[in-house]
């Protein structure tokens, strides 16, 4: 179920090529654009795709609800209600619904244990982007292990680190 994305190509203007800017004495370069909003977020979604890969991947909406419907029979209604309620991690990127896999316990599609607890912590200060970000990211409190990869381990490290990060932002 891991995606594969194709970076797009990245073109330069004509008037870009004309503003050379000079580097190290001798040596010209083209200067790099600034990434726009949408080019922020897509090399944002590339390092999670990433970043989850090890830890089961990113999956679309409608991979995850396949997923809940074939493991557990159960009315994806319950997946919907997850989402709305915030009780997972669904992020939009490019108009699609994303949901990273090491929230869930693929045999039963269940929700890992303690993830419950880790959102409630960071869902007042986080939106679902930046909650998805924040579980991939190395946390010092893990011993610089991400959070998606620490939460099977070690939920309460993982709730813990959550809690210094909502801190950090209280100063």
């Amino acid at each position: 179920m891991q995606n594969v994305l194709v970076p797009r190509h990245v073109s330069r203007s004509a008037s870009d090529c004309g503003r050379l800017a000079p580097n190290p004495p001798g040596k010209w370069a083209i200067p790099s654009p600034k990434p726009d909003r949408e080019g922020l977020a897509d090399q944002q979604f590339m390092t999670m795709l990433d970043a989850y890969r090890p830890s089961g991947g990113l999956a679309s909406g409608p991979e995850v609800f396949a997923l809940f419907a074939r493991r557990c029979g159960a009315d994806v209604g319950t997946l919907a209600g997850w989402i709305v309620n915030r009780k997972v991690i669904c992020f939009e990127w490019q108009s699609r619904m994303w949901l990273p896999l090491f929230q869930f316990q693929i045999e039963s599609m269940t929700t890992q244990p303690g993830l419950r607890e880790v959102l409630e912590a960071l869902t007042p200060d986080h939106d679902p982007w930046e909650m998805a970000q924040w579980f991939s990211r190395a946390h010092p409190l893990l011993v610089q292990q991400m959070p998606c990869d620490a939460l099977g381990q070690d939920p309460a490290g993982v709730r813990k680190a959550a809690g210094a990060a909502l801190s950090l932002l209280a100063h």
